[in-house]
């Protein structure tokens, strides 16, 4: 009897509640992994504590939930589109990422430490960790099986001559090295773009380009990773070589382009296969003004770039599959399949496109609160996509369920950071974007906030007490009254709602030009009298509230993030980068209305410590937990939630998480 139901694409397939459940389940899972493998306690303790408002996981088992914690405010209302987060050490970079062909596995190259970590691809989970010496890693490869990675690098001599590069491979199921390989050249180094292992991965093949002009031969270079020897090398003269190469068999292949002509090229491994032309296709006249070229040899198409759009070329059929207009490309990336495309942008975005029968069209477009690019890599399936910039990769699945392009925000938001400060009864809390405008105070109790005020000035620092708010910013400093407990949430105030407003006598270039400064670059006295202001090239000023009178001043401080002692008569001075901190002691002068600095010497020591110390003796450890002072494990924080010190500030047990990937300040309340 023949098949009389209709055709559905799959796309026109709604997701059905068996499907929400299991890709509900599936995200927490992975996104609690790490502490589910550790301490399945905290399944209860933390896990569920953290799960998403709207979850079917939290809406299901929220009354086993254990808290040691509460969530004052920024628990989010729903699975974020990052399914997975890992960052890493402070001020080191993500350089290049590789996904293993089986696609369990991602390698990660980082600049500062040197290291390459393999992860796990669901989890981000760490499987290993290997050294390198090296200062710039160009590519990363894993084998054909999955089962060694290969990087290539660059490491700096004195001068530009002395520059050498070498070869280093691990095998990844001993975790040991196969060897290291660092030839010497007739020539300065070369910029490699693409690699591809042999079949049996005893060799490697490498496309450079020569530094000194983008426009000489390219040649593809091919080791032996056994041996620990160069093989042969293949010059290409007939056009510039687009990634990636890719293994044919025995042999490797690789597709050149130039004005009219897309060539198909095969060359060996070793000297008895030589350099031959396969086939040679007509091409488009945008590919000569292109930035970017990917060619996706399972269906021979070609994606470029030229003049702030995205195409895809469809060689055989000399046709386009997507032209898409308007936005500003850095990486690209196909699956093996052809099914997805993925194009990071300069406005902070990755556009997602998916295959059709009539093309390419836009599947999902992801924005990141980050400072730079973002460069996007598709798992070879397409149904992940690894997202990485500076400290961050974060992890994301392309066949979720995605909300209307429509409602995807079209324009990107500069990241900002927070500042915060808790009121001595820790009753109430005020935050604010740092540059920001609006300050809002918020009832610890309820979360809810009280008051938004509306300053009419970038705002750099701020204090509260249970009745008053004072705010620092572009040189003046202007203070409001706290309406009474109890009264209405979310009161409105402005500029003409304050009670005092003073403009500083003398303004240091931080005031002049205040993106030079961090939020911890200034300070108010617990008792609202002083504001203390320090920049390293400046040094270190102390002002008067009530009349804006600039009291002392002292040379550059080793540290730049000043900050009052409870008692409002020593401030302190401390760097992130250094950690040194020195201190001075507030002497006033009757006489001149004015006061002192007075070192300290290097043996004291500040009361309360820093900011971004609990005075309690809670701690944060480095991989994620939240500690009382007995060391007891009171809650497991997520990746995006794990902050360096600078972004984070505490007042007795509640503690403010800052950070500008945050969608809004974390504010938790620990127990004892």
């Amino acid at each position: 009897m023949p098949n009389l139901l209709p055709k559905i694409h799959p796309d026109q397939i709604q997701a059905s509640p068996t499907r929400v459940i299991v890709n509900d389940y599936f995200r927490f899972v992975t996104g609690f992994f790490e502490v589910i493998s550790t301490s399945a306690p905290h399944i209860y303790h933390s896990a569920l504590l953290l799960s998403p408002r709207t979850s079917v996981v939290r809406k299901l088992h929220d009354s086993y939930t254990r808290p040691m914690v509460r969530v004052v405010r920024g628990l989010p209302d729903s699975w974020e589109p990052v399914v997975a987060t890992q960052r890493h050490h402070d001020f080191d970079s993500a350089q290049e990422v590789a996904w293993s062909p089986c696609g369990r596995l991602i390698a990660v190259a980082w600049i500062a430490s040197r290291t390459i970590e393999v992860m796990d691809a669901v989890t981000l989970e760490r499987l290993d960790t290997f050294e390198h010496p090296e200062d710039r890693t160009e590519w990363l490869s894993f084998s054909q099986d999955s089962r060694s990675i290969t990087r290539f690098g660059l490491h700096f001599g004195a001068h530009y001559s002395d520059d050498v590069w070498g070869l280093s491979s691990w095998d990844l199921q001993t975790g040991g090295p196969i060897g290291s390989i660092h030839p010497e050249l007739h020539r300065h180094p070369e910029d490699s773009f693409s690699s591809t292992h042999s079949m049996d991965g005893k060799m490697v093949a490498v496309a450079c380009r020569p530094w000194v002009d983008a426009n000489t031969t390219t040649t593809i270079s091919t080791y032996n990773l056994i041996s620990r020897t160069h093989a042969y090398s293949h010059r290409v003269s007939e056009g510039h070589i687009v990634a990636p190469i890719w293994t044919h068999g025995e042999c490797l292949r690789f597709a050149t382009a130039k004005p009219g002509y897309i060539t198909i090229w095969e060359a060996g491994f070793t000297s008895i296969c030589t350099l031959a032309e396969v086939e040679s296709f007509p091409a488009p006249d945008g590919i000569k003004d292109s930035k970017e070229h990917l060619f996706l040899p399972s269906l021979f198409r070609l994606a470029f770039t030229p003049q702030n759009a995205v195409l895809v070329w469809d060689v055989r059929d000399s046709k386009y599959l997507l032209n898409f207009m308007g936005i500003h490309p850095t990486k690209l990336s196909f699956s093996t399949d052809g099914r997805f495309l993925a194009c990071g942008a300069t406005s902070h975005e990755v556009y997602l496109w998916k295959e059709s029968p009539t093309g390419y069209t836009l599947h999902q477009r992801v924005a990141f609160n980050i400072h730079r690019y973002v460069k996007p890599l598709l798992s070879p399936n397409g149904e992940s996509i690894i997202a990485f910039s500076q400290t961050t990769i974060q992890l994301w699945n392309t066949t979720d369920p995605t909300p209307s392009l429509s409602s995807v925000q079209t324009q990107f938001i500069e990241p900002s950071s927070y500042i915060m400060d808790f009121s001595p009864d820790k009753t109430l809390a005020v935050v604010a974007p740092l540059e920001g405008n609006i300050a809002t105070v918020l009832d610890l109790k309820s979360g809810d906030p009280r008051l938004i005020i509306d300053t009419g000035m970038k705002v750099l620092c701020l204090r509260i007490t249970g009745s008053t708010i004072v705010v620092v910013g572009e040189g003046k400093v202007i203070t409001w009254n706290l309406p009474a407990a109890g009264g209405v949430l979310n009161a409105r105030a402005n500029v003409n709602d304050s009670v005092r407003t003073t403009t500083f006598d003398y303004l240091p270039p931080c005031f002049i030009f205040p993106r030079a400064i961090p939020v911890l670059y200034t300070s108010i006295s617990p008792d609202l009298n002083r504001i203390a202001v320090a920049e390293r090239s400046v040094g270190l000023s102390i002002y008067d509230v009530a009349t804006g009178k600039h009291l002392a001043h002292d040379p550059p401080a080793e540290g730049p993030v000043p900050w009052f002692t409870p008692d409002g008569r020593d401030v302190w001075c401390a760097g992130y980068l250094t950690r040194t901190v020195e201190g001075w002691s507030i002497i006033e002068d009757s006489e001149t209305d004015l006061v002192r600095l007075e070192p300290l010497g290097p043996t004291a020591h500040p009361s309360g410590g820093p900011p971004w110390r609990s005075s309690l003796g809670y701690e944060i450890t480095p991989d994620g937990w939240a500690l009382n002072p007995s060391g007891k494990r009171l809650l497991w924080l997520p990746h995006h939630w794990r902050l360096p010190d600078e972004y984070r500030v505490w007042g007795g047990r509640f503690l403010g998480l800052l950070h500008h990937e945050l969608p809004e300040p974390v504010i938790l309340e620990l127990g004892e």
